[in-house]
């Protein structure tokens, strides 16, 4: 059964001089105690897309089409009160750079009990205390830490503190936005861990934003691809992104490009090639493929004709005009 479906999402950013399309006709969906990844060089639209959810997105950006469905509730015009009523009960969100947005003077715990005291004024102080120090202990911090300053915890004992205030109202969705970036590589280990643990002791659903194919490869059963705002790829992560003793199968020119780009600690030391030129520029009108001014493969009809989706396996699917028009 799925908890999340977004269909044809679209979200539009005003900008001095005109509008920019940031996520164009977007559809993923993720069932219960899944987890899905999504990935794609910074600027894709992964964070909006993410952001939609909850409703979270800036003042500047509008949600112009497409549905979003979270457990049964269609979200898109609900009003601000209707949503903080889901926020942190049904859905929650870490975001990116969050160690970094505690409050300096404040002690970590009484943050997180705030969380409750907002969302569930009908529990007592001494209950969301005793639930405070419960989480502390479940994402891998001592309880006796709870009355510290932010200050005096470690970048990843931070990001722990988040995700124990993302979690403390158990909600349903998790979505985590680059929840291991600017952590040193035990740190990271050590959060991915705690993100697979929370999926398998809590049933929980995950969606997970990140640059970093190897942590989603860990963490998600799916990956979703985006490139300049659309989807290009969608499939099982051990399929599109290859596991070890078993080559990547991805179908994309984007997705194999961004495969490339990780190099293998395990096979020859190569230097990767980047991708010739950069994404297009949203704000104007976009014809073809959107990744054809930087494919290797490109053809004729890539400039000319969006690609149409294909189904490579079932539940892989990618748009591109080479998987109708012969052997990548």
């Amino acid at each position: 059964m799925n908890l999340l479906e977004i269909s044809e999402l679209s979200v539009d950013y005003g900008v001095s001089g005109g509008t920019v399309r940031a996520v164009d006709h977007v559809s993923l969906f993720v069932q219960e105690g899944e987890s899905v990844g999504i990935a794609g060089e910074s600027g894709c639209g992964k964070t909006t897309v993410g952001l939609a959810v909850p409703l979270l997105l800036p003042r500047n950006a509008t949600v112009s089409s497409g549905e979003i469905v979270l457990d049964g509730h269609s979200l898109v015009g609900r009003s601000e009160a209707e949503m903080n009523r889901l926020r942190w009960k049904s859905v929650a969100f870490v975001f990116q750079g969050a160690m970094n947005a505690l409050n300096p003077v404040l002690r970590i715990d009484r943050q997180i009990r705030e969380a409750i005291t907002r969302h569930e004024p009908e529990v007592s102080k001494a209950a969301a205390t005793t639930r405070v120090m419960e989480m502390f202990d479940f994402v891998g911090v001592s309880p006796t830490r709870a009355k510290s300053y932010p200050h005096e915890f470690s970048g990843g004992m931070r990001q722990r503190a988040m995700i124990a205030m993302a979690l403390v109202c158990r909600p349903r969705l998790l979505i985590a936005d680059e929840p291991t970036t600017a952590l040193d590589v035990i740190s990271q280990s050590q959060i991915l861990a705690l993100l697979n643990r929370l999926r398998r002791d809590q049933g929980l659903s995950l969606v997970m934003i990140s640059h970093d194919l190897a942590a989603i490869k860990r963490v998600c059963d799916r990956v979703v691809v985006m490139y300049a705002g659309v989807v290009v790829e969608v499939g099982s992560s051990h399929e599109v992104l290859g596991t070890q003793g078993r080559r990547a199968r991805a179908a994309h020119p984007y997705t194999q490009a961004l495969i490339q780009a990780h190099p293998d600690l395990r096979g020859e030391r190569t230097l990767s090639e980047g991708l010739r030129g950069h994404p297009p520029d949203l704000s104007t009108p976009l014809v073809g493929c959107r990744f054809a001014d930087r494919c290797p493969k490109v053809m004729a009809l890539c400039r000319t004709t969006p690609p149409p989706t294909t189904e490579i396996s079932p539940g892989h699917l990618a748009a591109c005009h080479l998987l109708s028009s012969g052997p990548s």
